[in-house]
């Protein structure tokens, strides 16, 4: 892979920058993301330890990916680092459903006319886990900052300075807590951070496993982590494609309480009223309106 690259193909429903844009994870590393050439770069981490990054910008027909270190990987790379990219930007949900509900629903046309709805998201779940759990309680400033503290423990660029992939389970959990936790500095979350990476490291916990589950299932799962409570959930649950779960924080109050509630912050199930008419599509369009509602 050199320079120029290889393309993924994509449906005509994708829109790369609005996928981009549907969630802070372009702001968290090892993600950065250059609004001015419309080009999002990951740090990434191959199966046998290589480190790379990867370019990703909108070309007619996909997306392009290349990489400045990367000039000719063998086959099984190349088809690994696809499966990355397919993966952060779910170029394989097929949301034409989603878009004739979203027609039938007076004031929500312009998500089927601005082919929103795909979301940003990390090539595995144990990041995305990772992340989801130091967006808990905290400000995204706070966030921001604990995550990029978390990343400096991954594996570095080999000839670039302070540029790291995300760090695995394994690598997490054969620290020690409290260099790991003052380290983090993330508070009560390190020592789930912690816990988590230790049973993914142990085979206790199969996450590839719940990538097959329904959205029920994928629930529970998430739960059943410390520290994972309705919030997170249905966070992950909207990452992975299931849009029924629903996900409360201080930006789901602050855009009901402005677009919807006159300025009055509403209770949770005032919230879950509002988009229950949605049916499986009203976790994503709960999210949707988040989004948009920053974006103003």
């Amino acid at each position: 892979m050199s320079d120029t690259g290889f393309l993924i193909p994509t449906a005509p429903q994708f829109d790369f920058e609005r996928a981009v844009l549907s969630h802070g994870w372009r702001m968290l590393a090892p993600f950065s993301w250059d609004q001015e050439r419309g080009t999002l770069l990951y740090v990434f981490q191959s199966a046998a330890g290589a480190v790379l990054r990867l370019r990703l910008r909108a070309v007619d027909g996909g997306v392009q990916v290349s990489s400045p270190d990367c000039p000719a990987p063998a086959p099984d790379a190349a088809v690994e680092i696809q499966r990355a990219v397919k993966t952060m930007l779910n170029v394989d949900w097929d949301l034409s459903g989603f878009y004739a509900a979203m027609r039938a629903h007076e004031g929500y046309e312009w998500l089927a006319d601005q082919r929103r709805g795909r979301i940003l998201i990390a090539p595995s779940l144990w990041e995305d886990l990772a992340k989801t759990l130091l967006t808990t309680n905290c400000s995204w400033t706070q966030t921001m900052n604990m995550c990029r503290q978390l990343v400096k423990l991954g594996a570095p660029h080999p000839t670039i300075g302070d540029c790291y992939a995300f760090p695995t389970a394994e690598r997490i959990a054969a620290l020690d807590f409290d260099d790991f936790a003052a380290w983090v500095r993330a508070g009560y979350r390190s020592a789930y951070l912690y816990e988590l990476a230790r049973k993914v490291a142990a085979g206790d916990c199969k996450l590839d496993a719940w990538l097959a589950f329904d959205g029920d299932a994928f629930y529970r799962a998430v739960k059943s982590l410390k520290g994972f409570g309705d919030y997170a959930a249905g966070t992950m649950a909207r990452m992975y494609g299931h849009f029924d779960k629903i996900a409360i924080d201080t930006a789901a109050h602050a855009m009901f309480a402005e677009r919807h509630n006159g300025g009055v912050k509403g209770s949770e199930a005032d919230i879950k009223a509002r988009y229950e008419p949605f049916g499986r599509w009203r976790g994503l369009v709960l999210w949707m309106d988040i989004m948009r509602h920053f974006e103003a």
